[in-house]
C-alpha cells in the first residue's frame, strides 16, 4: 500500500483499493507485480538452462497478471472478488513453476540454492506472519485463525485431522511442529539445515556452520510452545514497551520466541550465502597478463 493511505482500521475500503490496485504494480518492490516480473527477468538470464514448458509456464503467469490486473483498473470498481481470483490463477501458475524445479532440475548446487533460496523466504515470512498473528491477538478470533490456516496453505490438512477445531495447540501443532507438514515451521526449518549443509559439501551426518544458523527443530515441544504463562518472559523480552506481567501481547513468549529466531536466521543466512556465493569484490586484486 503506497505511503500516505490511511490504514484499514481508519479508511477499510479505501484501503482496500489502494491494495487491490497496487498488484499489478511494477514500481514498487513490495508488489505482486513487481516480483513476478522480476522472476520472468532473472528466468531470462538462465534461459538455455530451463525447459520451454517451464519458461512458458514463468511468462503466462507474469502476462496474465499485468493484462488482468489493466483490464480491472479500467472499470468502475476493481473487486476484491476479482482480486481474489486473478491472485488465485497467479499462485496456480506458481505451483506449476515449483513442480518443473521439483520434478525436471538436475539435483546440482545451482538447484539447492535455487531450493535454499525458496525455504529461507518460506521460513522468514511465516515465522512472522504467525508471530503477527499473536501480537495482534487475530488468532483468537474465527477469521483469523482461518486466514492464518490457509496461509499456511494447510486448511484441507488440518480440517482432516481437526474438524472445525479451533484450537491453539491444534494450529501449532500443525504450522510449528508437524514434520510430514512440508508447510510447518519445523519443515522448513528442518529441510532448510539439511539443504544448507549438501551445500557445503559436508559429511552426510554433520551439519556445517551455516546449517546450524538454522533453528534446530528438534529441541521444540508443543507442550512448552503451547504453554501461555507471561511469567516466562524476562524484563529483556519485553524491550521496554510497558508491557504488564497477565498481557496477551506477553503470552506464548517460548512460541513467539522460536519464531523471532526463525526469522533473524532467515535474514542472517540469506545474507551469508549472498557473501559465500555471490560476492565476487575479492576478485578485484587480481589482474590478467604480464606487466
Amino acid at each position: 500500500v503506497l505511503p500516505g493511505v490511511p490504514s484499514a482500521l481508519q479508511a477499510p475500503r479505501v484501503f482496500e483499493r489502494s491494495l487491490i490496485d497496487s498488484l499489478g504494480g511494477s514500481s514498487g518492490a513490495t508488489s505482486v507485480g513487481y516480483y513476478l516480473r522480476a522472476l520472468k527477468m532473472v528466468g531470462s538470464s538462465v534461459r538455455e538452462r530451463l525447459s520451454q514448458e517451464h519458461w512458458r509456464i514463468i511468462v503466462r503467469c507474469e502476462e496474465e497478471l499485468f493484462q488482468r490486473c489493466a483490464a480491472q483498473r479500467q472499470r468502475a470498481d476493481f473487486s476484491a472478488l476479482q482480486a481474489l481470483q486473478i491472485l488465485k490463477d497467479s499462485s496456480d501458475h506458481m505451483a506449476a513453476i515449483t513442480g518443473a524445479q521439483t520434478d525436471r532440475m538436475t539435483r546440482d548446487d545451482g538447484w539447492r540454492l535455487l531450493s535454499i533460496g525458496r525455504h529461507i523466504e518460506r521460513l522468514g515470512f511465516l515465522s512472522s506472519a504467525l508471530m503477527r498473528g499473536l501480537d495482534t491477538g487475530s488468532l483468537h478470533t474465527d477469521g483469523g485463525f482461518d486466514a492464518m490456516v490457509e496461509l499456511f496453505d494447510s486448511a484441507i490438512t488440518f480440517h482432516a485431522q481437526f474438524q472445525q477445531s479451533r484450537d491453539m495447540a491444534a494450529l501449532v501443532d500443525l504450522l510449528v511442529i508437524d514434520r510430514d507438514n512440508p508447510r510447518s515451521i519445523s519443515w522448513i526449518a528442518h529441510t532448510l539445515r539439511g539443504r544448507l549443509a549438501r551445500l557445503a559439501g559436508s559429511d552426510p551426518n554433520q551439519l556445517c556452520a551455516l546449517s546450524l544458523k538454522v533453528p534446530d527443530p528438534n529441541s521444540w515441544g508443543l507442550a512448552q510452545l503451547c504453554d501461555e504463562a507471561p511469567d516466562l518472559v524476562t524484563p529483556a523480552q519485553t524491550q521496554g514497551d510497558g508491557s504488564e506481567p497477565g498481557d496477551p501481547a506477553l503470552q506464548y513468549a517460548l512460541l513467539k520466541d522460536v519464531l523471532y529466531q526463525c526469522t533473524q536466521a532467515s535474514f542472517v543466512v540469506s545474507d551469508d550465502i549472498s557473501a559465500t556465493y555471490f560476492t565476487h569484490s575479492g576478485l578485484a586484486n587480481h589482474s590478467l597478463g604480464a606487466a
